[in-house]
């Protein structure tokens, strides 16, 4: 009896596991897929990266920061700084750049760019003599049209004239006072106007101009009858701010170059050069 009993149900549960194979296959909608847990012994995908939030490794992180920032300042500094008096009666421009940096106690390094570029510095003869001015103009005259430099943590890097650009530095410039409608105040201070400002940097760079001094000193004197714009005073930046007039700043993107210039809430964010930067922001100051 108690076989019988065990046969009975040994050949229900058949049925049963049979009858869910035959609805598992025919039904068309397939679990959902399990995510097996990883084996204790997998390691996990980020093993190989530095913990981020190890101190350690975050106090050495801003360690390295702070010196690269100094001998960065310091480089900077140095370059801005200084006369060196030199003669070059036809001497090789490395050669030049090398007495330089020994002058200054600072080093040049020479980028691979110049010798795939076809550059070579040691055969390029020049005669120059240096007086009163910073290393870093000197460098600049010092160089041939098609080089540049930048200035790095602790060296100059010598490089073509378009890696000498990059990468730019980002800039964000409030102009609202300039764009502010300047009151009148009765004939007692001098009204500024932007497209006076404009009218006269076009007569500058076409050569009639005398600096942004002369500028300026016009655009005062004349009666204010339009009102600022971020076109206007965009296109007073690249008018006056321009490649042509140092080739330390980089051609603007209508011009195919790498700067930029966009508007947004009352400030201008500009990509340019170093150099670039600061001549804007002089040009800003006096607009202002």
């Amino acid at each position: 009896m108690r076989y019988a009993i065990a046969a009975v149900v040994g050949l229900a549960m058949l049925a049963a596991a049979g009858a869910w194979a035959v609805a598992k296959d025919s039904d068309p909608i397939a679990p959902p897929p399990i995510i097996a847990a990883p084996k204790a012994d997998a390691p996990a995908k980020d093993a190989a990266a530095p913990a981020a939030t190890d101190p350690e490794a975050l106090r050495k992180a801003r360690e390295e920061a702070a010196r690269l920032q100094k001998e960065y300042a310091k480089t900077r500094f140095v370059m801005q700084s200084g006369r060196p008096k030199l003669d070059f009666t036809n001497s090789p421009v490395k050669d030049a750049l090398e007495a330089l940096a020994e002058r200054g106690k600072f080093s040049v390094v020479f980028d691979q760019a110049l010798e795939q570029g076809g550059i070579d510095l040691a055969a390029r003869p020049i005669t120059i003599r240096l007086s009163g001015m910073t290393y870093e103009d000197a460098i600049n005259l010092v160089l041939p049209k098609e080089c540049g430099y930048r200035i790095e943590a602790g060296y100059v890097l010598i490089t073509t004239l378009e890696k000498s650009w990059t990468p730019l530095k980002v800039g964000i410039y409030n102009i609202q006072l300039a764009l502010a409608e300047v009151p009148d105040f009765g004939g007692q201070a001098p009204r500024f106007e932007v497209g006076t400002v404009a009218q006269a940097a076009t007569q500058a760079v076409g050569g009639g101009g005398g600096g942004f001094g002369n500028i300026f000193n016009q655009a005062q004197a004349a009666p204010a009858n339009q009102a600022a714009t971020p076109d206007k005073i965009i296109d007073i930046i690249k008018k006056m701010v321009k490649n042509q007039n140092d080739r330390r700043i980089a051609p603007w993107d209508d011009e195919g170059g790498p700067a930029t210039i966009q508007y947004s809430g009352g400030r201008l964010i500009i990509t340019q050069t170093e150099r670039g930067h600061r001549a804007i922001a002089k040009l800003l100051a006096q607009i202002e």
